[in-house]
């Protein structure tokens, strides 16, 4: 593990300036060292302190600029028992209100669509694009209220690589401070030129942080997905100790507030404390032509989970197969300009990036609290989990798929529509989803036993998810 910014750290444990003195957090959810109590994650009076203190305070992904691209267009999040309307009040304004009607509180609108005006369902009451007082029915009726006393109360909105995200909180730092140093990193893979190819979501049989846990470490990835470095994809058998011994070792790397971990192309015998991402070295065991070894590991990808590589990426994979490779060069190199050859005469913006973007950019991110970004050229997956009802053992969880468009398209309207499911099982998710949500009732039950108290995670591979729960106490008992 590493940890930037020089915090002050107990050999593995991650303290940065304005965190929490343990003393603070009850002795049932108090860290330590690579420990995380159960409690965190089964306790219903731990999730009402989240949604309180967590979600109210923080920085959430709502949706992408491309959702609301004409003006009247709306989409509501829901974030446990809060209700915010994301609106497009202008082809300049994207704002952001409190989803209540100012009368008697009904929910002025639901899911996503197109309006002229905000319209209360109940009464008829109504309220322009940019939130003020529209209509009264019968005002003279009432006490007497200003227009701005009658308008929508606004929540915080932002956008960043065409996310757009609310806070509750009218106190908060601004979104470009709070997601440092994500927005820089991400920069270069110009993710607000990536418009949504799929984006399921589906009920979980367990907690909002047990979901993103999953996504948050490779550590899972010998005994969840056996077959993704095998030639036979669909040999799921157990791997073999030859086999766990050659895996691709992946440390974490802590932030103040997020976290990533890295695929370092490298088993953890071979790795040094230099290793890094690098684009090039991946492969699929046992195939000697190591153009073969690529193309089939992009092309699984590409088609099984059908985001992170894509249509692009799959056809550059393709013709490695008989490409030639110079002399001092290797596959994963060619790879990367036939890649980036065709992209360019299909008519992409596609930045050459340096080995070191491609190192700060690592695997994947934790976006504190509740988002997780996969970073690739071309292609990103997002993942988000919310709490789901009052039960701390249920949790909507959502992935995205993102794929970068032409220039030529970069204006282009288009409908989308999110896909919502009960059951995992009915997305149509692929092999490699399908482990990942199988494992979600089977952590929920263990978690449950009595032998069981809380997590106790890899020091190396794991902090990731530990980070998640220190960033947490400082909002949690802060006060």
């Amino acid at each position: 593990m590493s940890i930037i910014e020089e915090p002050q750290v107990d050999r593995f444990v991650p303290w940065f300036e304005g965190d929490v003195d343990p003393e603070k957090v009850p002795e049932k959810y108090r860290l330590s060292r690579a420990y995380v109590p159960k409690g965190r994650y089964l306790d219903p009076e731990f999730q009402k302190l989240e949604l309180e203190k967590v979600f109210k305070k923080t920085w959430l992904m709502a949706c992408r600029v491309e959702e609301l691209a004409s003006v009247g267009n709306y989409i509501e999040y829901e974030i446990g028992s809060y209700s915010i309307l994301i609106v497009r009040e202008s082809k300049t304004k994207i704002s952001a209100y409190h989803n209540a009607c100012r009368h008697r509180g009904t929910r002025l609108a639901r899911g996503q669509g197109r309006v002229g005006s905000l319209i209360c369902p109940f009464h008829g009451w109504r309220w322009n694009l940019d939130g003020s007082i529209r209509l009264v029915l019968d005002r003279e009726e009432f006490v007497p209220r200003s227009d701005d006393d009658l308008g929508l109360e606004q929540v915080r909105v932002d956008q960043w690589a065409g996310f757009v995200f609310i806070n509750m909180d009218p106190e908060a730092k601004p979104l470009l401070e709070y997601l440092d140093p994500i927005a820089r990193i991400f920069e270069p893979f110009h993710i607000e030129n990536m418009r949504y190819r799929w984006a399921k979501g589906f009920i979980l049989p367990c907690n909002w942080k047990t979901a993103l846990d999953g996504f948050l470490e490779a550590y899972h990835v010998a005994g969840t997905h056996p077959q993704l470095y095998r030639v036979d994809k669909t040999n799921l058998n157990l791997q073999s100790l030859k086999e766990l011994d050659e895996r691709i070792w992946a440390p974490t790397t802590v932030y103040e507030r997020h976290s990533h971990y890295s695929a370092v192309g490298q088993t953890k015998k071979d790795a040094t404390a230099e290793s890094v991402k690098d684009p090039t070295a991946r492969g699929t065991a046992e195939i000697t032509d190591e153009r073969l070894s690529i193309a089939m590991s992009v092309q699984y990808v590409a088609e099984d989970m059908r985001g992170l590589e894509n249509e692009l990426s799959w056809r550059a994979a393709e013709a490695l197969k008989t490409a030639e490779v110079p002399e001092g060069s290797n596959a994963g190199e060619v790879y990367m300009q036939l890649h980036r050859d065709m992209a360019i005469a299909e008519g992409y913006d596609w930045p050459m990036l340096t080995g070191q973007q491609w190192a700060e950019a690592g695997t994947a991110w934790n976006v504190f609290p509740n988002t997780i970004i996969l970073p690739n050229q071309g292609s990103v997956f997002v993942y988000r989990a919310r709490p789901y009802g009052d039960d701390p053992d249920t949790c909507l969880f959502e992935i995205f798929s993102l794929d970068q468009i032409p220039v030529a398209d970069y204006d282009k309207k288009r409908e989308f529509q999110h896909q919502f499911f009960e059951d995992y099982r009915d997305a149509d998710l692929g092999e490699v989803f399908g482990q990942d949500m199988a494992n979600a009732k089977e952590v929920t039950v263990g978690m449950h036993s009595p032998s069981f108290d809380g997590h106790r995670l890899s020091e190396e591979q794991e902090m990731t998810i530990y980070n998640h729960h220190r960033v947490a106490d400082r909002y949690l008992w802060a006060d």
